[in-house]
């Protein structure tokens, strides 16, 4: 009765052996790097990333896939627009100030206006806040002040998210946001342009890349 036991026995694990298993499936790994002023986008990337796809956010170098707002100078790589936003300048609600001109606008953040009394606001002095050198930085300065500098006497948002919280905090502050991160009491006095928001990549999207942007752009 035992032997018979250990040949059924063995005959099963034979069987097991012969089974064939299904094909492991190795996740792919996608670097993307969304820059602070797109970042409204991320969890739409990630509900685009399929169930074999692992999204890493990387730094700019290393990104398969960037998300950015505005077309960036001297573009030599695949560029995809997948939505627009509309860039907002937004001031402390206690400035005093209604909607603003492109000239005023612009006179503010060169630092010709020192005091929101100039534009009819309150006695207030006017506090400037801009950006490092990125996309929402770009389009300041390519929108607003026509390619010159913002004013040496502007403080540094390091970060739109940033930037929200400082007009809400600071009298007299002036900056600007995407109107997708706009939040809170900050009140919007000029809309500074509408842009693409691009999904950049280093070369021809193959794969699971093209498939995220075609989701993207069907998304937004």
């Amino acid at each position: 009765m035992k032997r018979y036991i250990a040949i059924f026995l063995l005959s099963l694990s034979l069987l097991y052996a012969c089974t064939a298993q299904p094909p492991q499936t190795t996740p792919q790994l996608i670097n993307v790097y969304i820059s602070d002023s797109a970042y409204s986008r991320a969890s739409v990337l990630y509900d685009c990333a399929s169930t074999s796809t692992v999204i890493n956010l990387s730094d700019p170098q290393s990104a398969d896939i960037t998300l950015r707002l505005g077309e960036p100078d001297h573009l030599t790589t695949p560029a995809y627009q997948i939505s627009t936003e509309d860039i907002l300048a937004i001031v402390h609600p206690q400035t005093g100030v209604g909607s603003l001109t492109l000239d005023q606008v612009r006179a503010l953040f060169l630092g010709q206006v020192l005091n929101w009394k100039d534009l009819g606001g309150k006695d207030l002095p006017v506090q400037v806040w801009s950006y490092p050198d990125d996309d929402i930085q770009e389009i300041l300065i390519k929108s607003v002040t026509d390619g010159q500098p913002v004013t040496s006497l502007a403080h540094l948002a390091t970060s739109a998210q940033v930037m929200q919280g400082l007009i809400e905090a600071m009298l007299g502050s002036i900056g600007i946001l995407p109107r997708s991160l706009l939040e809170g009491s900050g009140k919007d006095v000029y809309k500074v342009a509408t842009v693409p928001v691009l999904a950049i990549t280093k070369s021809q999207p193959q794969g699971a890349i093209r498939e995220i942007i075609g989701c993207l752009q069907e998304k937004h």
